[in-house]
């Protein structure tokens, strides 16, 4: 009679199984990044536009509750060379006492974070570049310029980009697979699983 499985082959028995599992139910994730060898799957930057629109348009206060800002229209890009993305906006503000409307854009980049405990990829370190509003007097242009990007940044500092599918993260898991690294590429976002690297 065969002597029965020790632990460690038993426990290296399962994770290949759980892999085998793994490779057929979620090829995506199956694969390997391209040179790299890494688990991961890939998000393209329509999917990534398309699911940043869900989350707009938002409105909050302005220059204590004179007036309201208001974020549409998402429009993001990829910046592969310093592994962070664009984002456009239309803009649009309200003074509430005048009733009068302006409208305007808004140009950020950000980098990303991918938050382990909730399984999701974060906008993080929101920078404004470019904030116009178009036919605004001098006076309350200047003051939206010095209150409106930290508002802006506020706003988007750790928004929810994408949310891996609760099964996924769940399978990632059980082969030990607890850290991400994102790679922004030129038309889509590369999100590679593995397990925690040593220090």
């Amino acid at each position: 009679m065969a002597p029965a499985a020790s632990a460690p082959t038993r426990r290296h028995f399962q994770r290949l199984l759980g892999a085998a599992a793994l490779g057929g139910l979620l090829p995506t994730l199956g694969a390997c990044a391209a040179g790299s060898g890494a688990p991961g799957y890939t998000v393209s930057r329509q999917r990534l536009n398309e699911l940043l629109a869900h989350s707009f348009p938002v409105t909050r206060g302005l220059l204590g509750g004179l007036a309201e800002l208001t974020l549409s229209s998402p429009r993001l890009n990829l910046l592969p060379a310093s592994n962070r993305i664009a984002t456009a906006f239309d803009l649009a503000l309200v003074e509430r006492l005048a009733g009068t409307r302006h409208t305007g854009a808004l140009d950020l980049d950000c980098g990303l974070r991918f938050d382990l405990a909730e399984g999701v990829v974060r906008m993080v370190d929101v920078q404004v570049n470019r904030l116009s509003i178009d036919r605004l007097p001098p006076a309350q242009q200047a003051l939206v310029q010095q209150y409106a990007p930290g508002i802006a940044q506020q706003l988007l500092q750790n928004l929810v980009l994408y949310r891996v599918p609760a099964e996924q993260l769940a399978l990632a898991r059980n082969l030990g697979w607890t850290h991400a690294t994102l790679r922004v590429l030129p038309d889509a976002l590369r999100i590679e699983l593995g397990p925690t690297p040593p220090r």
